[in-house]
C-alpha cells in the first residue's frame, strides 16, 4: 500500500529523532567509560591492605604511623605489592576492606589540587578529592584534569584545605551509572546506614573516619551550607538540628568540639534539592 506524503514524512522525522537519541546515548555511555578508566587509573596510587594485613589506625592517627605505611606505593602505580589494589576487583565497583594508603606525592603531580582522598568499602566511592579556587572549576573536569560530565568529588572552595572548619562540604554528581556520589541516596534507608555507618577520609597529614550520623534531602537555602559558627555553643545546637532531620536512626551522636563533613549531591524531589549525608570527624 503506498504512503501518503505525510505518512512518509512522519515516518521519516521519527527515525531522525530515534537515530539522534542513539546518538545521544552512545556519547554519554563513552563519556561514562572514559570517566571510570581515568578513575581506576587514578586508583593505582592507592593501596587497601587485606582485612587481616594491618589494624585500621585509631581515629585522627596519621596514615603513617599504621602498620600500612610500609607498603605505600611508588609514584606512578603500585605494581608488585602484596594485598589488594583499589583498581582491582572491578575499579570503582567493590573493592575490599580495610582503609586506604594513598601515595599523595604521585597524585600531586598529575594534579596539585588533589588534597585527600574519600573510600566506603563495599561502594563505588573510591576517589581523590580535589579542591579548585571556584566551585565551578570541577563540576565538569576530572581529578587527572580532563574534561568530563562525571566531574569530580570535591571541597567546597570556601572551606580549608586542612577539614578543621566546623563544616567541610564535599559534593559530588548523582550519576545515572552510579558512580561518584550517587552512591550516597542509599542512606536513605535504615539497612543501608547499619552497614556503611564510617567512610574513610584520608589526607597527606591524616587518615580520619567520617562517622555518619544524618541523611536527608535539602535546599541550596539551607543551614547545612554553612561553613562556620560564631560559637561552639551555635556549632553544636546546629549539629543537633542536623542529626533531628536524619532519614534513619543513628548510633552517632556528634558531641561538642567535633567537626563534620557534609557529603552532598543532586536529588530531583524538587528543583535544587541536594541530598546529603553528614559526619562527625573522628
Amino acid at each position: 500500500m503506498k504512503l501518503k506524503k505525510h505518512e512518509a514524512a512522519l515516518i521519516v522525522f521519527f527515525a531522525i529523532v530515534i537515530a539522534a537519541a542513539g546518538i545521544v546515548i552512545l556519547l554519554m555511555l563513552r563519556e561514562y567509560m572514559e570517566g571510570d578508566r581515568a578513575y581506576i587509573q587514578l586508583q593505582d596510587y592507592v593501596f587497601l591492605p587485606a582485612a587481616t594485613s594491618a589494624a585500621e589506625p585509631e581515629p585522627g592517627e596519621t596514615a603513617d604511623s599504621s602498620e600500612a605505611s610500609a607498603v605505600i606505593p611508588e609514584a606512578g602505580g603500585a605494581a608488585g605489592m602484596s594485598g589488594t589494589l583499589a583498581g582491582e576487583n572491578g575499579g570503582n565497583g567493590s573493592v575490599g576492606t580495610g582503609f586506604p594508603v594513598v601515595d599523595f606525592d604521585g597524585l600531586q603531580t598529575i594534579n596539585p589540587d588533589i588534597l585527600g582522598w574519600i573510600y566506603s568499602a563495599g561502594t563505588p566511592i573510591n576517589y581523590p578529592v580535589v579542591q579548585g579556587e571556584a566551585n565551578e572549576e570541577y563540576l565538569y573536569r576530572m581529578a587527572d584534569g580532563r574534561e568530563n560530565k562525571c566531574g569530580s568529588i570535591f571541597l567546597d572552595c570556601g572551606n580549608d584545605r586542612s577539614f578543621q572548619d566546623a563544616n567541610s562540604v564535599i559534593q559530588g554528581h548523582n550519576m545515572n551509572n552510579g558512580s561518584m556520589f550517587a552512591e550516597l541516596k542509599k542512606y536513605a534507608e535504615q539497612e543501608y546506614y547499619d552497614e556503611h555507618g564510617e567512610i574513610w577520609l584520608v589526607t597527606p597529614e591524616r587518615t580520619y573516619c567520617i562517622a555518619v550520623f544524618a541523611a536527608f534531602v535539602t535546599t541550596v537555602d539551607s543551614d547545612v551550607w554553612k561553613l562556620s559558627f560564631p560559637s561552639e555553643e551555635e556549632f553544636t545546637a546546629w549539629k543537633s538540628e542536623m542529626a533531628e532531620k536524619s532519614l534513619f536512626q543513628s548510633r552517632v551522636t556528634p558531641a561538642a568540639g567535633e567537626k563534620v563533613v557534609t557529603l552532598s549531591t543532586c536529588s530531583y524531589e524538587f528543583e535544587n534539592a541536594h541530598f546529603v549525608v553528614m559526619g562527625v570527624l573522628k
